[in-house]
């Protein structure tokens, strides 16, 4: 009898919680699920913004194909990938290692630690200001300090030359993901118990060894939430190409995420855009898909 006047108490406690989230439940899937479903929705439409009297045209899947057989689709998908590539290639190791060493005693170790996130929360336009003053070919800082070093003689447009433009967007998108995947695995390296530093000593194991055997199998999950969100950061980064670049020089700094913002406010094709849009989410679902498998057959496998 007890039980049963609890279980319906707690019953009705339920309910009165879900009542009191249920207002903010609605607003929030009104304004995430009806823009989602809308967006899929014009996908299969052809709409011509520019021409309103022409109304819509139901295009099924014509659009979905025109962004895969697109060639300047194919080629900012290459540049994001390659984008993606060097963010998981040199940014995964390098915050691991930040990791390690912000994860040691040593004095200001906490006034470093503020100092390392200062990056991550400058927001991306403004990042886009500051590494375009300092690869100016005028007055920036790094041909000054080149030049001072007697590295080059004469300035360099860093930004204007094609086939190292996309690697300096790069680079400036390191600088401001590396300190979140520092703290990531930070956080990490802080719940693995100190006893198996010091049982992995005894056993003779060098302190490489620690970090090949103990601490990198122990943080795959973190890896796996460090090769998800810079593959994201990847294919819909914008505000460091619009402001660095703008997509040039002769497209080689053209990538999905800034491709999709010609597709929708530059050509007005919101119908392509929406397609695209899709298919970036579709393929970033499977790539995270498959770093999970990966890392959990890693995990096994340790």
């Amino acid at each position: 009898m007890k039980a049963s006047v609890r279980k319906s108490r707690f019953s009705s406690r339920q309910k009165f919680g879900l009542l009191l989230i249920a207002p903010s439940f609605i607003i929030i899937l009104g304004l995430m699920l009806y823009p989602l479903l809308y967006s899929l929705g014009i996908s299969f439409f052809n709409l011509h913004i520019t021409a309103p009297w022409l109304g819509t045209t139901f295009v099924g899947l014509k659009n979905y194909l025109s962004v895969i057989t697109d060639p300047d689709m194919h080629s900012a998908l290459e540049h994001t990938l390659i984008l993606a590539a060097v963010g998981i290639g040199l940014g995964i190791p390098i915050s691991l290692l930040f990791a390690i060493i912000l994860n040691r005693k040593f004095p200001l170790r906490g006034l470093v630690r503020g100092i390392l996130i200062i990056p991550w929360v400058i927001p991306g336009s403004v990042q886009g200001l500051l590494w375009s003053r300092i690869f100016d070919p005028h007055y920036g800082a790094l041909n000054g300090i080149l030049i001072q070093w007697g590295i080059i003689t004469d300035p360099v447009a860093w930004l204007l030359d094609p086939t190292r433009a996309l690697l300096f967007i790069a680079f400036a998108s390191l600088w401001g993901a590396v300190p979140m995947m520092s703290l990531l695995y930070l956080s990490g390296l802080q719940s693995i118990p100190e006893e198996l530093f010091d049982a992995s000593r005894v056993d003779g194991a060098s302190f490489w060894g620690y970090i090949r055997y103990i601490v990198i199998p122990l943080l795959l999950p973190i890896t796996l939430i460090n090769l998800v969100l810079r593959t994201i950061d990847a294919f819909t980064m914008f505000d460091l190409v619009y402001v660095l670049t703008g997509g040039g020089p002769a497209g080689a700094t053209q990538v999905t995420g800034y491709y999709l913002y010609q597709a929708a406010f530059t050509k007005l094709n919101y119908g392509y855009a929406s397609a695209l849009a899709w298919l970036i989410a579709i393929t970033v679902t499977l790539l995270a898909i498959f770093y999970s498998r990966f890392t959990l057959k890693e995990e096994t496998a340790s």
